[in-house]
């Protein structure tokens, strides 16, 4: 499963205005409602935050990957956001993030969603594929490299 086929332009924002942790994932979460055109009614929002009261999942090198699973999609969703600025995110390696990859599937999708997971971290290893996707000057453009990348790198 490649990330460039579970988002689309709308699901993109490369200027995240969130300043911590819990307002970040408030922000994807909202980014992937919006962009996927799916109201959950909080409940993304609270499967992610739980999730995400576990352990974190800043897995280093600027790069958090906060997902999360629910019983109303039938379909694993993406969206993905950029901080410039970075922000405290409890990553492994105490550094801040700057890249954000928020995946969210159905309760009874299991294989897929960590296949999803292990892609985009193998993805995101790359030090040439995250400063691409920061550096990318549109959603359209952010597609077009991560597109590249897959075709590299999976």
């Amino acid at each position: 499963m490649r990330l460039s086929e579970l988002l689309n332009e709308s699901s993109i924002l490369l200027s995240l205005q969130a300043k911590d942790k819990e307002s970040c994932i408030k922000e994807l979460v909202q980014l992937l409602e919006s962009g996927h055109g799916v109201d959950t009614r909080g409940e993304i929002l609270s499967k992610v935050l739980q999730r995400e009261s576990m352990m974190s999942t800043g897995i280093g090198n600027g790069v958090a990957i906060p997902h999360g699973k629910t019983r109303l999609l039938d379909h694993l969703i993406a969206a993905c956001g950029v901080a410039p600025g970075g922000l405290d995110f409890d990553s492994v390696d105490g550094e801040p993030a700057t890249l954000f990859i928020l995946l969210v599937s159905p309760e009874s999708l299991r294989g897929p969603h960590v296949k999803a997971l292990a892609n985009v971290s193998r993805l995101l290893k790359e030090e040439s594929v995250r400063s691409a996707l920061r550096e990318s000057e549109s959603p359209a453009a952010f597609l077009a490299v991560l597109r590249e990348a897959e075709t590299r790198y999976l």
